[in-house]
């Protein structure tokens, strides 16, 4: 941490470490719930620490506290530089990991650091050693030590408490495990709600998440994740604004610019996406579990929660395009009763693969085991999704057609893996493509929209030469297949 006092400002940031290892962490028993009051207990958190850091340097003299960001488990405030009020904060900081640390034993973690700096009327600042910089390397200085205090975690709580640290702990007699988050403790509380035998035990910090959550069910009425899903999938959604990061470090003049930035972005997440999820298209077929900071996590009917999708992703390009903003995600489809831990992991790879599209490209989302840009190609997928439906079920086209296309499209993807291995490619999809087309083409002869759409997929839109538009299509009909399916169901 930076001790200088020569300058007058004092630049403070705070970063909860753990936070998706932390929520998703659960046993499928109270999911809902509990993950919701999980998201409140976080975002809670870390405002009480950004409260009580105000408080004390208020306390110790600052003439003024700037609260410039606090959302998504972290948060940025300005005040005065003082030996007082750097002692305030340090002393604040160390009293909050403690508490962290009693409470939860080292799933969450929280660094916090500050930078000392005077403020030029440009915009431009001085801290130690880097004199006219743009306020962007404050945020650059306060995100590398917390990533140095990450990789030295707990080292107050090691030298002051070593053998605390370490002690086992003993729990005697019957071993008390949480039904929810699996951990031993013999300040576990039975709750017979979460076992057949109504032996359910779980942690107080487990029931008070719990508790919120209900509370919040019962102010906002949301569902299980079974009901949300009404007899079919259910999607799991994790989004993330691309490249913020480099953003808060190299994109504004002033820090009253990034003010004025981190609101719109704070009202955006946690205000518009709470305002479209109420919208009627979405409020009965899926929740918000967590939206802060910049990122997303939504849970309910599979179909539903694309749709969403794609209404963030337009919003965010709406609100945030001309400030060369976009927003990349990943869906994961899965059983009602598929464990939502592991869900919202693959979830996270979903995401993770859309943040790599095209070397990094982003601006992208993953659904369906297939990555596309939000750009031009989620809407050709999208179109020919509904052709497909329209077709089959108004114009008595063949649902042998999707699997088809999605059978020549792995064919496809698989010679790119031979080429890697220099092994021969296999190009009899091509063939088999118009082959099938053309059988299409003349067994619905006397059906002019089914043959017209037959002879465009073969003549125009499939592109022989790289099978981009193939791997499309093939998407299209995979989503298609779902949708009807669900069709049939209900």
């Amino acid at each position: 941490m930076e001790k200088s006092q020569v300058f007058n400002k004092l630049f403070v940031g705070g970063d909860l470490s753990g936070i998706q290892r932390f929520l998703y962490n659960i046993s499928s028993k109270k999911a809902a719930v509990s993950l919701k009051g999980r998201s409140f207990y976080l975002r809670q958190l870390m405002e009480n620490v950004c409260s009580d850091i105000k408080r004390a340097v208020e306390a110790n003299g600052a003439k003024a506290v700037d609260v410039i960001y606090s959302s998504g488990g972290k948060f940025y405030l300005l005040t005065d530089n003082t030996p007082q009020i750097v002692e305030a904060v340090e002393t604040c900081a160390k009293q909050a990991k403690q508490n962290l640390w009693e409470e939860h034993k080292g799933q969450l973690g929280l660094n916090i650091s500050y930078v000392a700096f005077d403020e030029h009327p440009d915009g431009t600042i001085d801290c130690q050693d880097a004199l006219g910089q743009k306020p962007g390397y404050l945020w650059k200085i306060v995100n590398a030590d917390f990533a140095h205090q990450k990789s030295q975690k707990f080292k107050d709580l090691l030298t002051e408490n070593y053998q605390n640290f370490f002690d086992p702990i003993s729990v005697g007699g019957k071993p008390k495990v949480c039904a929810v988050t699996g951990i031993e403790s013999p300040d576990c509380f039975r709750m017979e709600a979460l076992s057949e035998d109504g032996d359910g035990y779980v942690l107080p910090s487990v029931r008070q998440q719990i508790q919120l959550g209900e509370e919040l069910r019962r102010q906002e009425g949301f569902k299980t994740f079974e009901e949300y899903a009404n007899s079919t999938d259910l999607g799991i959604l994790r989004m993330d604004v691309d490249g913020l990061g480099k953003r808060f470090i190299e994109g504004f003049n002033s820090i009253s610019e990034y003010k004025t930035f981190s609101k719109r972005l704070v009202d955006f997440f946690e205000e518009e996406t709470k305002n479209i999820q109420q919208e009627s298209a979405f409020k009965p077929y899926l929740n918000i579990i967590y939206a802060g900071g910049d990122d997303l996590f939504v849970v309910g009917r599979w179909d539903k929660v694309i749709d969403y999708a794609e209404r963030i992703r337009q919003e965010t390009n709406n609100r945030f395009g001309s400030d060369g903003i976009s927003i990349s995600g990943g869906i994961a489809v899965v059983q009602p009763k598929f464990p939502i831990s592991k869900a919202a992991e693959l979830a996270g790879d979903a995401e993770n693969a859309a943040k790599q599209f095209r070397n990094g490209e982003k601006n992208a989302f993953h659904m369906l085991g297939k990555t596309v840009s939000w750009d031009k190609e989620f809407d050709y997928v999208k179109s020919f999704k509904q052709q497909f439906v329209s077709l089959i079920e108004n114009y008595d086209l063949s649902k042998g057609i999707l699997h088809k296309l999605m059978l020549y499209s792995s064919i496809a993807d698989r010679n790119k893996v031979l080429r890697k291995e220099g092994k021969p490619e296999d190009f009899s999809y091509i063939w088999h493509i118009s082959y099938y087309l053309t059988r299409y083409m003349k067994r619905y002869e006397n059906n002019q929209t089914v043959c017209d759409f037959c002879r465009s997929l073969r003549d125009r839109e499939i592109d022989y030469r790289n099978g981009r538009n193939l791997e499309l299509i093939a998407l299209a009909a995979r989503w298609a297949e779902l949708e009807l399916k669900d069709h049939v169901n209900n």
